[in-house]
C-alpha cells in the first residue's frame, strides 16, 4: 500500500515527530481505502457557530466573550465548499442552530456537544451527541450533570455519542489519572481520533490506545470498577469506532477534517431518503472512518489569531466587578484584567483596530482594498503584502494555506520588531553617550523601578518623568504603539494555541508510558547569550557543548549571534538588535527573535529548557515554559549582588531592590543550578526563600590538557629570572569585581619575605590600564590562546585568585589540570573547589593570602605534594562525572556506571 506523501514531514526536526507523522499518515491511508467512494457520505462531526456562546475556558467566561461570532449561514457555506455531504452543527450545550436550519427546511443531522460532569474526578468532559429530538434535548440537559446517567439515557434512546478529543481537558485537574480511561473505554464505543484543532501527539496516542484495547482488558476493568459496559451500549468484543472532525469555530477549517460514513446502496437510497437519516444510520452502525489532516498547533494558532482579531474589534469592557466576583483564582482574574485593558487600549488605536479587521478578512479569503496602500505608511506595506498572500492561499490546499498563514504571521512579527528597532535607533535616545549616562550598572541599579501610575511612566505625575528625555521617550512609545500592540497579540496567539494543547503534558507522558509507545522525547534546549565570547562562562558552556557532541547527549545549545552557523547540538538564531553596555568589557547584548526560538524548540522536539543568562534570553525561556508547559531550569553563573557591591556605589536599599527582582525571577524556574554551597545556602535562606529541593549544586568540568605543551621558560617573561624564581600567575577578565586590586598589597606583603617574587597576568578587560599602573613590574600577556595559556600553567608556580565575586572559578580547574596549585579567598566557588592544604590554600583576607603564598614557596616538599594534589582534584571534575549528575538533575537519561564526583569539598 502506498503511503500518502506528506510535504510537512521534512519540517519536523525530531525523530519523535517524524515517527508520529508517519504512523498517523499510514493510518489515514488505510482508512481512506476502507469504503468505496460511491457508497460513502462525508460529514464534519464537530464544528461550531455563534450559538456556542458560553465558552468552556474560564478566561472567556470572565471576560464575557462568546466562543465565536460565526454566523450559521457562513459555517454551512464553508462546510459545503469543503465537500460535506451532510450538515451538522455541534454547539456547546444547545442545538439551536440545527433547529433553526430545520425550521428553514434544510436537511440537517441534529447535533450538540454536551458538557457532562464526571463526579469522582470533578471533571467536565464533552460528549458529541446526534439525532435527538427537542424533547430529548431537555432531558439531556438535565442528565448531563452526571455522565453516567447521561450515557445510560442515550443508550436507551438509541442516540449515538462520540467522545471528542479524549486526551484534551479544558483545565488542569490533579484528580485525573489513568483509571479515567479505563472507565471511558467501558462507557464509549466511539472516539474522536482526528481533531483538526488538536496536535499530532494527542491524535496518535488516542489511536494507539484505542487500537490496543482488548476484550480481556475491558473485562478486567469492568470487574475492577464495577461498571457494566452493556448499560452504555458498549460491546467489549467489538473494536472501537474512530471518527474525525474539524472542531472549527471560525469557519476556516470546517469540512477539511471529518468522517466518511459508509452507506450500502447509497446512490439508490438517496432517491428516497434524506442524507441526514442515512448519516445517522451509519453512525449508529459504526460504519465510519476519519479523514483530513492534523496541523499540530498551526491550525489552532490560526483559529486563535482570527478569534483574537475579532476580540480586538468587538470586545466590550467586562467591568471590574464582574472580573473580581467571578469564579476563579486571583491570578486568572489579574490576567483577564490585564488582557481586557490591553485589548481595550488596542481598540482605541485606529490603525491597530483596522489591521485586525484586515487579518480576519484575509483569513476568510478577502484581500485588503487595493487602494489601501495609498493610505498606509510605506514602512508598513509589508503587512498588506503578507495579508494579500494569506487571502490568496485560501484558495490553495488546506496544508498550503496553513503553511502560508503561519509563515506570513511569523514574518509580520519579525518585520514589526525590526520597525521597533529602527524607530528606537532613529529616536536618538540610544546613543553611546546616553547608554553611558543611563545604562551603567550603577544607574540601572538606582533606577530599577516602575511608577505605580503607569501613565506617569513617560509624562504624568512625577517631575522625574518630565525631562526632555522623558518627552522624547513618550513620543517614541506613542509612535511604537502599533507595532508593539500587534506584536503582543501575535505572540499571545502563538503562546495560547500551544499552551492549550500542552496544558496536560505530564499526563500525556504518563499515558504514553501506559500504552508503551509515543512517549515524548526527553531532550533539553540550553539557551545562552554567550558561547563565542572571551569570558569564563563562554568557555565553560563551550566545554559542555563539546562534551554533548562527543557523547551525543540529549542537550542542544541555542545562542543568539550575528555570524555563527549551526552545527551538531548547536542552534543559532540571528539577533533582531544588539548593543554593548558600558562597563561590560565589550560584552554584547543581543535581542533574539522570539518566534524563531519558539519554532526551533518545537521542531527540535524538546521537552525542557535550561537558561544560563539573566539577559533577554531569560524572557524567551519563560515564554517557552508557559507556551509548551515544560520544566524550565536556570543555570546561575553570576553573583549580581556582589558584582553591584564591588563595581558601584549603590546603597544597600538599592541592592535589596535588585535582590528582590532576582528572587522574583529565580522563583519562576522549576530548578536552579548553582556552582557553590554558599550560593545554594543564600538561595534557600531568608533573603531569597527558594525551596531547597529546587536548588541543585553542579560544577564546571576540568579541561582536557593539550598534548605536547611545553612549559614556558620564566626567562622569556622576566629576563633576569631563573628557573627557581617564584612566579605567581592569574588568568582572568581584568575588571574590578575580580578582586585584582588586592594584588598590589598581596605582593607588597609577600616581598617582605620573598623579594624576588614575580607576577604574570593573562587576560584583558576594562580595568587593564588602571591595573598596569598599580602593578608596573607585573608581566601582562593580554588575551592568549589555549596553547599559550597551557604553557604558563605548566611553567609557573602558583595560581593566585583574589576574586570574591566568582560563583565557581573555571581557572582554578584549569590550573589544577596542569598541576598548578592555587590560593584563593575562602568563599563561594573556591571554598568548594580547593581542598585546603592538599591542592591549594584558602585565605580569609589579604594578610592571610600573603602568608599562605610565602609558606608555599618556603617549602619545596609542600610544593611537590600540592602539585600532585591539584592533579588529583582535577580528576574529581571529569566531564563524565559532572555531566552525569547534571543530566540526572535535569531528569534526562544519564551516563551509567559513573561514580559520584565530589563537587563540594
Amino acid at each position: 500500500m502506498t503511503v500518502i506523501e506528506n510535504p510537512r514531514a521534512a519540517r519536523y526536526g525530531s525523530d519523535f515527530r517524524r515517527s508520529l507523522d508517519s504512523q498517523f499518515r499510514q493510518y489515514l491511508t488505510r482508512q481512506e481505502a476502507r469504503f468505496d467512494a460511491s457508497e460513502r457520505l462525508s460529514i464534519d462531526l464537530h464544528c461550531h457557530d455563534h450559538n456556542s456562546d458560553v465558552p468552556d475556558e474560564l478566561w472567556g467566561r470572565i471576560l464575557g466573550l462568546p466562543e465565536t461570532w460565526l454566523k450559521t449561514g457562513k459555517l454551512v457555506k464553508c462546510l459545503r465548499a469543503n465537500g460535506s455531504d451532510v450538515i451538522t452543527i455541534t454547539n456547546h450545550n444547545n442545538a439551536r442552530s440545527c433547529w433553526e436550519l430545520l425550521d428553514k427546511g434544510e436537511d440537517v443531522l441534529v447535533g450538540c456537544e454536551f458538557t457532562c460532569y464526571f463526579p469522582e474526578y470533578e471533571l467536565y468532559c464533552h460528549v458529541l451527541t446526534y439525532g435527538f429530538t427537542p424533547e430529548q434535548e431537555v432531558i439531556l440537559q438535565r442528565k448531563r450533570q452526571n455522565i453516567y446517567e447521561f450515557l445510560r439515557y442515550v443508550h436507551l434512546e438509541n442516540i449515538p455519542v462520540i467522545l471528542p478529543h479524549p486526551l484534551y481537558f479544558y483545565a488542569a485537574n490533579k484528580k485525573i489519572d489513568l483509571t479515567l480511561f479505563e472507565k471511558l473505554a467501558l462507557m464509549f464505543q466511539r472516539f474522536e481520533v482526528l481533531n483538526g484543532q488538536r496536535d499530532l501527539w494527542q491524535s496518535v496516542l488516542t489511536l494507539n490506545w484505542a487500537e490496543g484495547l482488548t476484550a480481556q482488558k475491558m473485562s478486567d476493568w469492568s470487574r475492577k470498577h464495577k461498571i457494566d459496559p452493556a448499560e452504555f451500549g458498549v460491546d467489549i468484543e467489538a473494536p472501537k469506532v474512530l471518527t474525525g472532525g474539524s472542531d472549527d469555530h471560525m469557519g476556516i477549517f470546517a469540512g477539511q477534517c471529518g468522517t466518511r460514513l459508509w452507506v450500502p446502496n447509497l446512490q439508490q437510497r438517496l432517491q428516497t431518503e434524506k442524507p441526514s437519516e442515512l448519516a445517522l444510520e451509519a453512525i449508529r452502525a459504526g460504519h465510519m472512518s476519519p479523514f483530513g489532516h492534523v496541523g499540530e498547533n498551526q491550525k489552532l494558532n490560526i483559529a486563535l489569531l482570527d478569534y483574537f482579531a475579532q476580540i480586538a474589534t468587538r470586545i466590550e469592557d467586562p467591568g471590574l466587578l464582574r472580573i473580581l466576583l467571578h469564579r476563579g483564582e486571583t491570578r486568572d482574574k489579574v490576567a483577564c484584567f490585564e488582557i481586557s485593558n490591553l485589548l481595550l487600549e488596542l481598540q482605541k488605536r485606529k490603525h491597530s483596530r483596522k489591521f485586525f479587521e484586515f487579518v480576519h478578512d484575509a483569513l476568510q479569503g478577502r484581500k485588503p482594498n487595493k487602494m489601501l496602500k495609498w493610505g498606509v505608511s510605506r514602512k508598513y506595506h509589508f503587512c498588506i503584502d503578507h495579508l494579500e498572500r494569506i487571502a490568496d492561499s485560501r484558495r490553495s490546499s488546506p496544508e498550503e494555506f496553513v503553511e502560508t498563514v503561519n509563515t506570513a504571521i511569523s514574518e509580520i512579527f519579525d518585520e514589526l520588531n525590526s520597525v521597533v528597532v529602527r524607530r528606537i535607533g532613529e529616536s536618538g535616545l540610544i546613543t553611546d553617550e546616553h547608554l553611558e549616562a543611563r545604562f551603567s550598572t550603577e544607574e540601572l541599579t538606582r533606577n530599577l523601578e516602575i511608577p505605580s501610575q503607569i501613565s506617569a511612566l513617560f509624562m504624568g505625575g512625577s517631575s522625574r518623568y518630565k525631562t526632555e528625555q522623558g518627552r522624547k521617550l513618550h513620543q517614541l512609545i506613542d509612535s511604537l504603539s502599533f507595532p508593539l500592540l500587534i506584536s503582543m497579540v501575535l505572540a499571545g496567539a502563538t503562546l495560547t494555541s500551544t499552551r492549550v494543547l500542552y496544558q496536560n503534558r505530564h499526563f500525556l507522558n504518563q499515558f504514553a508510558t501506559r500504552i508503551g509507545q509515543n512517549h515524548h522525547a526527553c531532550r533539553a534546549l540550553h539557551l545562552t547569550d554567550t558561547l563565542f565570547d572571551r569570558n569564563g562562562v563562554s568557555n565553560s558552556l563551550t566545554a559542555k557543548l563539546n562534551h554533548c557532541r562527543e557523547h551525543d547527549l540529549p542537550i542542544d545549545f541555542l545562542v543568539c549571534h550575528e555570524t555563527e552557523e549551526e552545527a551538531a547540538h548547536l542552534k543559532v538564531v540571528r539577533p533582531i538588535a544588539g548593543f554593548t553596555l558600558p562597563d561590560s568589557g565589550g560584552q554584547r547584548i543581543r535581542i533574539p527573535n522570539l518566534m524563531e526560538v519558539a519554532r526551533a524548540f518545537y521542531e527540535g522536539g524538546y521537552d525542557r529548557i535550561v537558561c544560563s543568562t539573566e539577559g533577554p534570553m531569560v524572557l524567551v525561556a519563560l515564554y517557552l515554559k508557559h507556551m509548551f508547559n515544560v520544566p524550565c531550569y536556570f543555570f546561575m553563573h553570576t553573583d549580581w549582588i556582589e558584582y553591584i557591591k564591588r563595581t558601584t556605589n549603590a546603597t544597600r536599599h538599592e541592592r535589596d531592590r535588585v535582590r528582590r527582582m532576582l528572587r522574583l525571577l529565580y522563583s519562576q524556574f522549576d530548578g536552579v543550578f548553582v556552582l557553590n554551597t554558599e550560593h545554594r545556602n543564600w538561595l534557600i535562606g531568608y533573603e531569597m526563600q527558594l525551596e531547597a529541593e529546587r536548588i541543585h549544586i553542579t560544577a564546571h568540568q576540568a579541561p582536557q590538557v593539550l598534548s605536547g605543551i611545553q612549559p614556558v621558560d620564566k626567562r622569556t617573561l622576566f629576563p633576569d629570572a631563573t628557573s627557581a624564581t617564584p612566579v605567581l600567575f592569574i588568568a582572568s577578565r581584568l575588571s574590578r569585581e575580580k578582586g585584582l586590586f588586592d594584588l598590589p598589597e598581596v605582593l607588597r606583603r609577600c616581598r617582605e619575605s620573598l623579594p624576588d617574587l614575580r607576577l604574570v597576568i593573562a587576560g584583558s578587560g576594562p580595568a587593564e590600564e588602571e591595573l598596569r599602573e598599580a602593578l608596573p613590574d607585573a608581566h601582562f600577556t593580554g588575551w592568549i590562546n589555549r596553547e599559550q595559556l597551557g604553557a604558563l600553567y605548566a611553567g609557573l608556580d602558583l595560581f593566585v585568585f583574589p576574586s570574591r565575586f566568582d560563583t565557581f572559578g573555571n581557572v582554578l580547574l584549569e590550573s589544577f589540570a596542569h598541576g598548578m596549585p592555587a590560593v584563593a579567598y575562602n568563599c563561594k566557588g573556591p571554598a568548594d573547589i580547593i581542598e585546603a592544604g592538599r591542592s591549594g590554600f584558602l585565605a580569609e583576607d589579604i594578610e592571610d593570602m600573603a602568608a599562605q603564598i610565602v609558606a608555599y614557596f618556603q617549602s619545596p616538599l609542600v610544593m611537590t605534594q600540592m602539585r600532585q594534589g591539584a592533579l588529583q582534584r582535577a580528576a574529581d571534575y571529569s566531564p563524565e562525572q559532572i555531566m552525569s549528575r547534571y543530566l540526572t538533575d535535569l531528569g534526562l537519561p544519564s551516563h551509567s556506571g559513573q561514580r559520584e564526583h565530589r563537587i563540594v569539598a
